[in-house]
This record gives C-alpha cells, sequence and structure tokens, in this order.
C-alpha cells in the first residue's frame, strides 16, 4: 500500500465512522510518512508497520470507560502533573542555554562589525594593526554565523523535545483509557532536506573558515608583533588595566 493508497482509506474509515479531528489524525500519519521516507524507508514497509487502516480508525471510536479506567486515568493524571514541575526545569534550563547561545552570535557579530569597520567604542578592543584586527573580524562573523546555526538547531530541537513529551503523554492516556495511539516524535528535530542541507552547509563552511581565519590572524599579528605572544608586545593587559 502507498502512502497516498494509506492516507485515504484512513481518511476515508474516520468520516463512516464520524470520528472528531480525522482531518488532524490524518496529518499525523502524513507527518510520519514523509519523515520516514526521509530516511529511507520505502511507502509499502512503512503502512505495513502501521498496520491496516480500517482497524486504526476503530481504534478511535469513543468508548466508555469503566470504573477501573477512570480511576487509572486519575492516577495518570496525577503522576504527570508531579513529573510536570521537574520538566518544566529541565526546559528553563535549555531555553537559557539557548539564549547563551543567541547572545554569544550577537556578540560575536557586533565585534566582527567593530573589528572589520576599524570601530572601537570606548576604547574595549585591544590595539592592533587594522588588517589583523580586519581578519579577526572575519573570524568573528563565521563564529557568529555557526552559532547562529547552533541556535536554530536548539530552538528546534527544544519545540521538537516538547512536542515528543506531549505525544508521549497523550498516548499514555490513550492506552490507559483504551483509545488509539498516535505515532511516537522522535525527540531531533526534523528538518525539509532543503533546509537541511543548507544548515549542514553553513556549518560546515563557517567552522572551516572560522579555522582558517582565526590561525591567519595568530599567525599574522605573530609576524607583526616579532614574538607567539604578541598580547604582551601590544601591551594588551595594561590596556585593559588601565585605559
Amino acid at each position: 500500500m502507498t502512502k497516498n493508497e494509506f492516507l485515504a482509506a484512513l481518511a476515508a474509515e474516520l468520516k463512516k465512522r464520524q470520528i472528531p479531528d480525522a482531518d488532524d489524525i490524518v496529518s499525523e500519519y502524513e507527518q510520519h510518512f514523509v519523515f520516514k521516507i526521509e530516511d529511507g524507508f520505502p511507502e509499502g514497509e512503512i503502512a505495513a508497520k502501521l498496520g491496516d487502516p480500517e482497524q486504526i480508525a476503530g481504534q478511535y471510536e469513543p468508548e466508555g470507560p469503566g470504573k477501573d479506567q477512570a480511576g487509572m486515568r486519575w492516577l495518570a493524571g496525577g503522576m504527570f502533573a508531579v513529573l510536570a514541575i521537574p520538566a518544566i526545569m529541565f526546559f528553563w534550563v535549555l531555553i537559557v542555554m539557548g539564549l547563551v547561545l543567541l547572545v554569544a552570535a550577537l556578540g560575536f557579530a557586533v565585534l566582527s562589525v567593530c573589528l572589520i569597520g576599524g570601530l572601537n567604542i570606548d576604547s574595549l578592543i585591544p590595539a592592533m594593526p587594522y588588517w589583523i584586527g580586519a581578519v579577526w573580524g572575519l573570524s568573528a562573523a563565521f563564529l557568529a554565523v555557526l552559532l547562529a546555526a547552533g541556535c536554530i538547531y536548539w530552538t528546534a530541537f527544544i519545540f521538537q523535545l516538547a512536542r515528543a513529551c506531549c505525544r508521549c503523554r497523550q498516548n499514555s492516556m490513550a492506552s490507559i483509557s483504551g483509545g488509539a495511539s498516535l505515532p511516537s516524535l522522535s525527540i531531533y528535530p526534523r528538518f525539509s532536506g532543503k533546509v537541511r542541507r543548507g544548515l549542514r552547509l553553513a556549518v560546515l563552511l563557517s567552522l572551516v573558515l572560522f579555522a582558517v581565519t582565526a590561525s591567519l590572524g595568530f599567525i599574522a599579528a605573530a609576524l607583526s608583533a616579532g614574538s607567539f605572544q604578541f598580547w604582551h608586545a601590544w601591551d594588551w593587559f595594561v590596556q585593559l588595566v588601565l585605559p
């Protein structure tokens, strides 16, 4: 069974049973197909692992929960409520880490503009020949691009992890109540092929160019100052302590 055949059959069965949110259910299975196809799995194998569309649709038909199921639902709900506190703290840590990445990316971007533009606001940047500063400015720009790509991936990771946790809770509650479970979600972000290739290219190029320009800047500074410890030859620490 192909992807389109499976989705059409599932949509027809859901409509026949008058299942609420049928479009959302079909959309979830369609997304599952897209991700698995990108991972190299054939459509027929994916459809076979998902099962018969008629049986899947039948699992979404509402059933009156018994007393045992109602009790289990209350117990599971309480357990998830308790686990929500450390989960929220964990996500706050991830968000703070993402903000640190963002601030670092913006900081290196500003440093790049200052070095290449010959700007030295309030004498915060140690004195050096302009052309050496320009080389390091390029290095800072490439590092900013690398960190920005990291911010994009990290943000997508947080959102995907949140979706995976919500799906896990939803499927657990559905399993307790005898309902149907939606396909599980990976905790890792899934980008389209074009976006994934673009991010990979940006990371590789910025990493290589950062390493090259940073090395060239160091060598040029050492040759210009006549010492590998050029920061001492140019009295950087003296300037920082006594502006």
